[in-house]
């Protein structure tokens, strides 16, 4: 995805907070809200990172970003800006006018349903206030809280507690597969209690109940990343967390199989002579915006590729012989992957 663009009337080096904001808008939102909200009132105009780019700096998915702006939109705070695939480019900061006596009542939010492909989150506040202090009075409960904070390595937020009591009580996982999910989660490098959550949702997806069950899907997903490596010709090494997190993102955020992800791995080697992980992720990164699901649509997009480079081969040629310049040995298409002018053409049929 291209870089986001940021729209805003703001003074930059300075960051303006209006009262407004910290008295009525941020007392009942989401923390993670608030803190990517205030990340974008920092960001200059002009030129933001990529979706992927953002994630990392804030320490959470893509997935949580669209969420989070996609709030503050519905508080009337944000408008955002979408290309014709539907991809999120650009934000504008909004701010409402002043709400009447009527308009001041809160609003209640319309029950959603939990998936782990939704653009909301699961609601944490669906637990009462009795049922999150009888959970609190529970031994078990308090044990697994204190060991959420050696791991984490931080106090907990009342988020970080409710996100937790939510998978004890909604997706029904026992405090063992918690602890476990958690110490899965910090050993990969990641704290956020947004990603923690995105592999809960994954697990209870996959009916994941059990520590046994939850260990068996971390070594598949473990050999995932050894058969990406071999796919590259990389062989005795032990993935690093950079690459990690890229192969995640290919299966977890970017939806490619396996075939696909070691189709482009062969190109990566082919037009390299080497196995570079970010060569290939560029070539993922391409298939993705141009909706790539299966190999036909990479067959499709390099048919589309080689039709595009045969008509330019032929104005080349015209020109040449037009100017007198015409060599017959350049008579033929080179095939060199663009894969931004391929996008380019498919989009503009």
């Amino acid at each position: 995805m291209d870089s986001l663009h940021l729209h805003t009337h703001w003074v930059p080096d300075v960051t303006l907070i209006p009262n407004r904001f910290l008295d009525e808008y941020m007392p009942r939102a989401n923390g993670e809200f608030v803190k990517i909200y205030l990340y974008l009132l920092r960001s200059a105009p002009g030129e933001l990172p990529s979706l992927s780019q953002l994630a990392d700096k804030m320490d959470c998915t893509e997935r949580d970003i669209l969420r989070a702006v996609r709030y503050w939109e519905k508080e009337g705070l944000l408008t955002l800006g979408f290309n014709e695939n539907q991809e999120l480019t650009d934000l504008s900061f909004s701010y409402p006018k002043e709400k009447t006596e009527a308009a001041a009542m809160p609003e209640i939010p319309e029950p959603v349903e939990t998936s782990v492909s939704a653009d909301v989150s699961p609601d944490e506040n669906s637990l009462t206030a009795e049922r999150v202090k009888e959970l609190k009075d529970n031994e078990q409960i308090v044990q697994l809280l204190y060991i959420a904070e050696q791991y984490l390595g931080r106090p907990l937020s009342i988020t970080d507690t409710n996100k937790i009591l939510y998978f004890y009580e909604e997706l029904n996982f026992d405090p063992d597969l918690i602890e476990y999910l958690i110490e899965y989660c910090v050993s990969r490098g990641r704290k956020s209690i947004w990603y923690i959550q995105s592999i809960a949702l994954s697990w209870s997806d996959q009916g994941i109940s059990t520590v046994a069950a939850a260990k068996e899907e971390a070594r598949q997903y473990s050999q995932t990343y050894y058969a990406v490596l071999k796919a590259l010709g990389i062989q005795n090494h032990n993935p690093i967390e950079g690459e990690v997190e890229i192969i995640d993102r290919w299966i977890q955020e970017w939806g490619f199989t396996m075939e696909l992800i070691q189709e482009a791995c062969k190109r990566a080697v082919l037009q390299t002579g080497s196995g570079s992980i970010r060569y290939t992720n560029s070539i993922l990164n391409s298939w993705h915006e141009a909706d790539v699901h299966h190999l036909s649509d990479v067959k499709k997009l390099d048919a589309d590729y080689d039709k595009l480079k045969q008509a330019q081969a032929r104005q080349a040629r015209s020109a040449a012989k037009n100017s007198g310049k015409y060599n017959q040995f350049n008579d033929y298409p080179h095939r060199d992957y663009d894969f931004d002018e391929i996008k380019k053409s498919m989009f503009q049929q």
